[in-house]
């Protein structure tokens, strides 16, 4: 009997934790952005082309040094991919899935082979002659409560990438010399 109270303890702690994560959210949505001093045709032409993706990116050699990167053969727009491998984010790739010329770039993100997905997108708009660069990442983690409680640090660490990132994207088109 004294078993059956500790398993309907455990039972119990268990039922009301999957009832608390009810109450936290299961969307998200991160948005970021900066403005570059280059046209949009520019900066859209330095962030379609994978290969410079790691100038910027906060996923790099800085978060595993042990990094090693490869390109797929098209290098610009919808199927380019920067493939990695690391002792720490294991087998990984950037992918751009789809695109509009000068308006917006999609990607998706796989991490430790295939266990961690993300979808992000990069809007361009011409804001006098500069561009405005928006960094939107959403999605929803279902009902899984572990996830649940996981979001609101997911949601903070991604933000922290974004803003990284969007400075290092900054920096180095504005700087790139442009054909």
């Amino acid at each position: 009997m004294k078993l059956f109270g500790v398993f309907a303890g455990i039972m119990g702690v268990i039922a009301l934790a999957f009832i608390i994560s009810l109450f936290f959210p299961r969307t998200y949505r991160i948005e970021r952005s900066t403005v570059i001093n280059r046209p949009v045709y520019e900066s859209y032409a330095y962030m379609n082309n994978i290969n410079n993706w790691a100038d910027w990116s906060p996923w790099n050699n800085s978060i595993d040094s042990s990094m090693k990167s490869f390109y797929s053969p098209n290098t610009i727009g919808i199927g380019a991919t920067h493939y990695f491998r690391g002792d720490l984010v294991g087998l990984g790739r950037f992918r751009i899935s789809s695109g509009v010329l000068n308006e917006m770039i999609h990607y998706d993100l796989s991490i430790n082979d295939g266990t961690m997905h993300s979808e992000a997108t990069f809007y361009f708009r011409n804001v006098g002659g500069k561009t405005h660069l928006m960094w939107v990442d959403s999605g929803d983690v279902g009902m899984n409560p572990i996830y649940r409680y996981m979001l609101p640090s997911k949601v903070s660490g991604t933000e922290q990438a974004f803003e990284e990132g969007l400075m290092m994207i900054k920096r180095a088109a504005e700087s790139k010399k442009m054909p």
